[in-house]
C-alpha cells in the first residue's frame, strides 16, 4: 500500500521544514509544501494528494484557491496548532495529535489498530435523498420555524457541507453557523460550503432578517445581536476567547432570542468552545454533536459529549434526517392546529 499524499502550505518558512522532517518520519509522502501565496491555479489543480494541510493565521499573501480547496472532494484541515520546536516537552504531544487527525482522514494505519474507516466518508447512514415532510411542501418562503446554530473549527467545512447538501429543500429553519475561519476567507467559505447545498449561506449585511433556508455565517471578526424578526445587528465588540467567531457567543446570541424555537449541532473541531454555553440551555433544547468517528478533529463534539447535555450524535447524514424528523413532529406537536401563527 503506498503512502498516503499530504500537501503543505504553510506561510511559515521554519514551519515547512519541521512539517516536511515530520510528515516524512511518520510515512506520509510529501507531494507539495509551501507558502499559499506561490501556489498557481495551475499547481492547485494539478496536485494529486490525500490531505491539503493549511496553516493561514499568519499568511499576508491572497490566496484565491481557498474556495476550490474547501469545494474538492479532498479533506482539508486548517489552522493545525504550529509545531514545537523538537526539543519542546510538548512536541511529542502535537506529533500525536497531527498523526491522529492525518490518519482519520487518509485511513492510514494506526501502529497499534486499524483506523475507523468511517471518517468524513459522505452519506455514511444512507444512500437515499432525504424526503421533505408532506406538510411542509405548500409552505415554501415562510418565516423559519425554528433557528439552529452550527458550530465546526478544524474539520468543521467539510461536515458542515455534507450536512447542508443532505437536507431537502423547504425545510421551515434558519442556520447560524459558527466557524472559525481566518477572517479574510469568511466570503470564500460562504461560496464553498453552500455550493450545492438547497438552503443559502449568506455574510452578514446590514438589516439582514433571517427567514425560511437562509444559513448566516456568523460574523469572523465582531459580536451580533438578533431581536425582532429574526434582524440581526452587528455590534462594534470582538468576540471573546482565542477564536473568531466564538460559538459560545454565538449560541447566546442566538438562544436568548430564539428561546422555544432553538437548537444546537457542534461538527467537527478542536478545543472546547460550546461547551460551556450549552451547559447554560434548558434541558429541553435540543443539542447534537457529529459522532466523534467521523471527525477531522474529534475533541470539540467529545467535549460537548463529556457535559452530559448532548442528547444525539450522528455523522452528518444521521444528523440531517434527525434535524428533519424533529422539525415534522415539532410542527405536528404544537402548530398544526393553527397554520397560520409560528409563535
Amino acid at each position: 500500500m503506498s503512502a498516503p499524499r499530504v500537501a503543505v502550505l504553510n506561510h511559515d518558512l521554519l514551519q515547512q521544514h519541521v512539517l516536511s522532517d515530520t510528515l516524512r518520519r511518520l510515512g506520509f509522502d510529501l507531494v507539495l509544501n509551501t507558502v499559499p501565496g506561490r501556489l498557481s491555479a495551475a499547481q492547485l489543480q494539478e496536485t494529486e494528494t490525500d490531505v491539503w494541510l493549511i496553516n493561514m493565521a499568519d499568511a499576508d499573501d491572497e490566496f484565491d484557491g481557498f474556495e476550490a480547496l474547501l469545494d474538492g472532494e479532498v479533506p482539508v484541515l486548517i489552522g493545525m496548532d504550529p509545531a514545537p520546536q523538537k526539543s519542546c516537552t510538548t512536541y511529542l504531544r502535537w506529533e500525536k495529535r497531527l498523526l491522529s487527525k492525518l490518519q482519520d482522514l487518509t485511513h492510514a494505519p494506526a501502529p497499534a489498530a486499524e483506523v475507523p474507516d468511517t471518517a468524513l466518508t459522505p452519506r455514511t447512514s444512507g444512500g437515499a435523498d432525504i424526503p421533505l415532510p408532506a406538510v411542509f411542501r405548500d409552505r415554501q418562503g415562510e418565516r423559519a420555524l425554528e433557528v439552529w446554530v452550527l458550530g465546526a473549527s478544524l474539520g468543521g467545512p467539510e461536515a458542515v457541507k455534507m450536512f447542508l447538501d443532505a437536507l431537502p429543500e423547504g425545510l421551515p429553519v434558519a442556520f447560524v453557523y459558527a466557524q472559525h475561519i481566518d477572517p479574510r476567507f469568511e466570503e470564500a467559505l460562504c461560496q464553498a460550503v453552500g455550493r450545492h447545498a438547497s438552503y443559502q449561506l449568506r455574510n452578514y449585511e446590514e438589516g439582514l432578517r433571517l427567514k425560511a433556508g437562509d444559513v448566516l455565517v456568523a460574523p469572523v471578526s465582531h459580536q451580533f445581536t438578533m431581536a425582532g424578526l429574526d434582524e440581526v445587528s452587528l455590534e462594534a465588540a470582538p468576540w471573546n476567547g482565542p477564536y473568531g467567531p466564538s460559538i459560545d457567543g454565538v449560541i447566546d446570541a442566538v438562544s436568548r432570542h430564539a428561546c422555544s424555537r432553538f437548537g444546537c449541532i457542534l461538527f467537527s473541531g478542536m478545543g472546547s468552545d460550546g461547551a460551556d454555553s450549552i451547559l447554560g440551555l434548558p434541558a429541553d433544547k435540543p443539542v447534537w454533536v457529529q459522532r466523534p468517528d467521523t471527525c477531522g478533529n474529534s475533541s470539540m463534539p467529545e467535549s460537548a459529549i463529556g457535559t452530559g447535555r448532548v442528547n444525539f450524535i450522528g455523522d452528518p447524514y444521521q444528523l440531517a434526517l434527525q434535524l428533519v424528523q424533529h422539525i415534522n413532529r415539532t410542527w405536528t406537536e404544537h402548530y398544526e392546529p393553527d397554520s397560520h401563527h409560528h409563535g
